[in-house]
């Protein structure tokens, strides 16, 4: 890759629009801002200006003539915008990702966007951040920070056979975990938090406040 691109590197998926106080500076303090096709349209029409374009193109009202950025076309139906912009992503070493914009108007993209989450996690430094929480796929151990009494949720993906928390209020110790709402509404002893599992799952660290 010749280019540069200046981090951080926002992703913004055509979901609901950020309205947050957390995610909107994210976007302010983006180096580079990457849009999934039809979500270029409505960054403009709160006057920021994308440095990339990446889908197939059948949302944005946008021409390419009068894009100055990269207008990057990914015809392949098989596969959503984001998926294929991820993909961009990672072939070009942009491997430290904050998706914005990827929860909210439609359920069943919502879901997807999770699962796309849960498949890039594997291979890169990504989360989403939405208006109500951060959203991480995590497997293995890992700390994050935290505020005393932040509600932290944990879904397993898939059944887990054993999981491990420290510094949440209802602790697990190897435990397993379901497919189910068990892990819904923990929270944050503390300044810090880790879990450990060995199975993929998705956390939920919802904003302070």
């Amino acid at each position: 890759m010749t280019t540069s691109f200046q981090p951080p590197i926002v992703v913004l998926a055509n979901g609901r629009f950020p309205s947050h106080t957390i995610p909107l500076q994210i976007l302010d303090e983006a180096g580079t801002v990457i849009c999934t096709d039809g979500s270029a349209d409505t960054l403009l029409q709160f006057e920021r200006t994308p440095h990339i374009i990446i889908g197939d193109f059948d949302s944005t009202r946008l021409n390419k003539n009068e894009f100055p950025g990269l207008w990057i076309e990914t015809p392949n139906q098989n596969k959503t915008d984001l998926q294929k912009t991820l993909e961009w992503c990672f072939v070009n070493d942009l491997h430290d990702v904050i998706v914005l914009g990827a929860m909210g108007h439609r359920e069943d993209h919502s879901l997807g966007n999770l699962h796309v989450l849960a498949e890039f996690s594997e291979k890169m430094n990504i989360h989403f951040v939405s208006d109500y929480a951060s959203i991480h796929c995590c497997k293995g151990k890992r700390s994050f920070p935290s505020i005393k009494g932040q509600q932290i949720s944990i879904v397993a993906i898939e059944p887990v056979e054993s999981i491990t928390t420290n510094g949440l209020k209802y602790a697990l110790d190897n435990e397993p975990l379901p497919q189910a709402c068990n892990g819904i509404s923990n929270a944050a002893e503390g300044t810090e938090f880790s879990i450990n599992t060995i199975h993929p799952v998705w956390l939920f660290i919802n904003h302070p406040g």
